[in-house]
């Protein structure tokens, strides 16, 4: 991407903004929006307590690929003043403010996804890249401003800011990618648990439509059990010359399923599933479920969302509860562990065998679940951006190690 520097202009909010103008605390003095290109700066300056004060900002090749990069003059610094620069999804920034919890350096609770990095000070201007982390799914991006002087954070008492915290310098779009995993090389024992070595850390699933964390797996479960709920769902991939694997462990209070015969529609209820296809098409992919019960689904779609029930795969899969599929108790959830051949995958897939080392793969896992046997959740590997299992523009990309 060549380098482009956007210009600010004032002007109105223009569509698209969404809900991040609510994102900045209400002046006494009007809070206008200005358009830097294709992204959006809330202008007017600055000020912290202090003297403190920062002017019109630019950023820098937008919309955003790897890393929000932005300029600004600041005056009233004191030697020692440390300003940070934080990259946060709209939803959680806005999250923070509603809480009273803007500020990074007070411990408070932040998303997954915010990066933080040090300005760097070239006379009267500052400068500031900060890299987007991995599995970045918004769309925008909202940026702020810390100022930390004698190791405390000086709030932000004038122009566009965070309640109680920190500056607002703008919004801007960011060209999101699908969530990038990875294949180990090696076998697992098919046996439901998740303990092989080969599986590793794994991944967690966020929110099928739009990739938001899941809130369980914020919580820290003190004992380290990984189907305590509080802890996410998380799956994993592995491969051979034989087989592509799959693991996933899915927390669960209350274990229900009560699909019993093969094929039957499992996605009604509660479900794993796997989708893996050769190229992001949409067309010429599989799909493989397996529920609690150790009930299983699979069909193949030679054109998008037009499948083959009928068609049965030889893949194998197993589970392993703790706890049981019987109403009124409380469980701790369930694993399971998938391989699919892969002389099937090259067959009904744009996947050209043998599998090798760097060979990349698009695959989406899902979990559906109802918490109260009504309502339904789904999380997804990468978020399909469109209320569809089977869109694949933003399925996950799997790299065999």
């Amino acid at each position: 991407m060549s380098l482009r520097t956007r210009t600010v202009v004032y002007c109105a909010c223009i569509a698209g903004c969404g809900d991040v103008a609510a994102l900045a605390e209400p002046p006494p003095e009007p809070t206008v929006w200005a358009a830097s290109g294709d992204g959006y700066v809330i202008a007017g300056e600055v000020e912290f307590v202090g003297g403190v004060k920062v002017g019109p900002r630019t950023f820098v090749d937008v919309p955003v690929t790897r890393s929000v990069q932005v300029q600004f003059p600041v005056s009233g610094l004191r030697v020692g003043d440390v300003l940070s620069v934080g990259v946060r999804a709209p939803r959680a920034a806005g999250r923070q403010v509603v809480a009273g919890q803007s500020r990074r350096v007070t411990g408070s609770v932040t998303d997954l996804r915010d990066r933080w990095a040090q300005a760097t000070i070239d006379g009267d201007v500052a400068r500031a890249s900060v890299p987007l982390a991995d599995g970045w799914h918004p769309l925008h991006a909202v940026v702020v401003l810390e100022l930390v002087r004698d190791g405390a954070a000086v709030p932000a008492i004038a122009g566009p800011r965070m309640d109680r915290g920190g500056g607002v310098l703008g919004v801007v779009p960011v060209v999101t990618r699908p969530t990038q995993v990875k294949a180990t090389a090696g076998a697992p024992v098919i046996d439901g648990e998740v303990g092989d070595a080969v599986w590793g850390a794994g991944t967690l699933l966020g929110a099928s439509l739009d990739g938001e964390p899941d809130p369980d797996a914020t919580a820290i479960d003190e004992a380290g059990d990984p189907l305590a709920a509080g802890r996410g769902t998380r799956v994993w991939f592995a491969w051979d010359a034989e087989f592509l694997y799959c693991a996933a462990s899915l927390p669960d209070h209350d274990l229900w399923s009560d699909y019993v015969a093969q094929d039957d529609p499992l996605y009604k209820q509660e479900a794993f599933e796997l989708f893996v296809a050769g190229t992001g098409e949409g067309t010429r992919y599989l799909e493989f479920q397996v529920s609690a019960r150790g009930v299983t689904f699979d069909a193949r779609f030679p054109v998008h969302r037009k499948g083959d029930e009928a068609w049965d795969s030889s893949w194998r899969t197993a589970v392993a509860v703790k706890g049981t599929l019987e109403p009124g108790d409380r469980d701790r959830g369930w694993t399971t562990e998938v391989a699919v051949p892969w002389a099937e995958l090259c067959e009904h897939t744009a996947i050209a065998c043998p599998p090798r080392p760097g060979m990349r793969v698009r695959v989406n896992a899902f979990r559906l679940e109802r918490p109260d046997r009504r309502r339904t959740g789904a999380l997804a590997l990468s978020p399909t951006r469109v209320p569809d299992f089977h869109a694949w523009a933003n399925a996950a990309e799997l790299e065999l190690e």
